[in-house]
């Protein structure tokens, strides 16, 4: 097991979400979090970010950033997300190796697994097929952290492994309709319907797609556990809370935690996207410990937090 205490380790996307959550986390267990803050290196420009990283020396790395958001997000832009999500995975790869960081770890996202129908998806199956063609380019851009990850094993003896987190929300997530995922749209949506008084909400899809869901404090953890535990670059390991539940019965916890009493009305002409991504944990039990958060009580922590926090949250990129 790896002792990240008084350890520098760097964070890539370290203004997001989940960045903010793994810098707390890292902060807590005694560690230095370098944060690589957005605009200040270019993680496209490889020989920029052998140059940081030259400078700022860290032990560990731990790889945050990403360019995503929702179903339309990746419905308009995916050449960019496929370009900056490879490029900027790959240059990191070899700056690690270059300079001689000891160990990088890399995140990537259910939306990484094939669409095969699988009731449960299990690191052993990541392969077998393609992702779904709404978020195809995410998906694909993702998988390449893995490959590199055993790429740059075989060639320089690397220590790089690769996990792939299930759908994460919580406080600090950007709300911002064009970035933002399911659990973010529908928050504001219902937030605001309340205020204005509106007598209904419209929801895209049919509602019956089955999701999990962690909440970013959860999953922050995890990822610094297996940055410390998990060696196995040959596979990637998933991290998640191993239930699941439909998009309607989150919209019940997020139209019960907000009190909007309208009616809900489902656009079945919009995509539903993949209809079940539920992580096998069966392995992330080896090396995890945590005691996940319930959905129902996640909702309404970050619903109180996105109320106090609404035009910054909005805003965000």
């Amino acid at each position: 097991m790896i002792d990240i205490k008084d350890k520098n380790v760097l964070v890539t996307g370290a203004e997001g979400f989940l960045g903010m959550a793994i810098v707390d986390k890292l902060m807590e267990k005694g560690a230095n979090p370098i944060v690589l803050r957005h605009g200040e290196v270019n993680l496209n420009d490889l020989q920029t970010l052998i140059h940081f990283l030259s400078a700022v020396k860290p032990d560990y790395c731990i790889h945050a950033a990403g360019y995503n958001g929702g179903i339309e997000f990746n419905r308009m832009y995916p050449a960019d997300i496929l370009f900056s999500n490879t490029v900027m995975g790959l240059n990191l790869h070899h700056a690690c190796e270059y300079v001689g960081v000891k160990k990088l770890i890399s995140i990537m996202t259910s939306c990484a697994y094939p669409d095969t129908g699988m009731e449960v998806l299990k690191e052993e199956d990541f392969w077998e097929g393609l992702p779904n063609e709404t978020v195809r380019s995410h998906g694909i851009a993702k998988r390449v952290l893995q490959a590199a990850s055993e790429a740059y094993s075989k060639q320089y003896e690397f220590n790089s492994v690769s996990v792939c987190v299930t759908n994460l929300y919580g406080p600090n997530d950007t709300f911002n309709l064009v970035r933002t995922k399911v659990v973010g749209a529908l928050i504001r949506k219902f937030v605001e319907a309340k205020v204005e008084e509106e007598e209904q909400v419209e929801c895209w899809g049919t509602g019956n797609p089955m999701r999990e869901f962690m909440y970013v404090d959860d999953a922050a953890e995890a990822i610094i556990q297996a940055l410390q535990k998990y060696e196995d670059n040959t596979t990637p390991l998933n991290i998640g809370t191993g239930s699941d539940i439909s998009i309607k019965q989150l919209v019940e916890y997020i139209k019960e935690s907000v009190g909007y009493e309208g009616e809900v009305v489902w656009n079945t002409e919009k995509p539903d996207g993949q209809m079940k991504k539920l992580l096998s944990v069966e392995k992330m039990k080896d090396y995890i410990d945590i005691d996940p958060i319930s959905v129902k009580d996640g909702i309404a922590q970050t619903i109180r937090w996105y109320s106090s926090n609404k035009k910054d949250a909005d805003a965000k990129k």
